[in-house]
């Protein structure tokens, strides 16, 4: 029996979306046939197109991660759902891209705007709400541990770009990690951490001054690792889960299979 080929296999996508095709209408397979239908003026179209793109190595993982920017929401929240749980880190990045425009532009617009006090507030605000924390709730250790690490390094690098590198967890890191080798007394180490960002003010006019919220300076004159604060009850071990969780998740991308 001759070959039909105008009927379309099971791989095949049939332009326009149609069952069936017209005598002459070109029937696109494999992943050209995935780009027609992520050029579809239909959302549900699009979005049900991005499973099988991930069929097609690199180059479909690539058409999935830019529907990251799709501008239907139902394609987006597909495309998201498809790389979530991915390893890779150019997907690791366009996921944290993609919460930081979904979740942080409230956060960022205070950053860039140099409203420190603001984005420090809005810095604390976030972080609770990852566990659902009530405004008044004060971070422990062990969940600051189990901080998302997407969340945790949007935050820090938003602090990180428009500071300068002034401002974030991995600006105060250095100065931690560096106190904490030389002194074995913690409580030590924290008293020479919080005068080194300034806040605490120990000299000859003024003895073992420990600033409250109000005395903070929100300006790019505080010292480097001066922010976030996050509150007079930042607590002693805080600061130092915070790098510790920064420092795993680093690990955890570094050890990401490649691209």
């Amino acid at each position: 029996m001759a070959q039909n080929w105008q009927k379309p296999d099971w791989y095949d996508a049939v332009l326009g979306g149609q069952a069936a095709t017209p005598q002459g209408a070109a029937i696109l397979g494999g992943l050209e046939g995935i780009r027609q239908r992520l050029r579809s003026p239909i959302p549900e179209q699009r979005a049900a197109a991005l499973a099988d793109s991930l069929e097609h190595g690199q180059r479909g993982l690539n058409l999935v991660i830019r529907a990251l920017t799709d501008r239907a929401e139902t394609v987006r929240q597909e495309a998201y759902f498809l790389l979530k749980d991915r390893s890779e880190p150019k997907v690791i990045r366009a996921i944290e891209q993609f919460r930081a425009r979904l979740h942080y532009s409230p956060l960022e617009r205070l950053l860039a705007a140099q409203q420190w006090k603001m984005a420090d507030q809005e810095t604390r605000l976030v972080l609770l709400q990852l566990h659902n924390l009530e405004l008044d709730a004060q971070l422990r250790p062990e969940q600051i541990a189990e901080l998302p690490c997407t969340d945790l390094r949007i935050i820090d690098q938003l602090w990180m770009k428009h500071s300068q590198g002034r401002f974030g967890f991995s600006a105060q890191k250095p100065i931690w990690q560096k106190l904490d080798r030389r002194y074995w007394d913690k409580a030590e180490v924290w008293r020479q951490f919080a005068t080194r960002v300034g806040w605490r003010v120990d000299n000859f006019f003024v003895s073992n001054h420990w600033k409250r919220y109000h005395e903070i300076n929100f300006s790019t004159n505080a010292p480097i690792g001066h922010l976030p604060f996050i509150g007079d009850q930042f607590g002693i071990f805080t600061v130092e889960a915070f790098i510790k969780r920064l420092d795993s998740c680093q690990l955890e991308l570094s050890n990401s299979p490649p691209n």
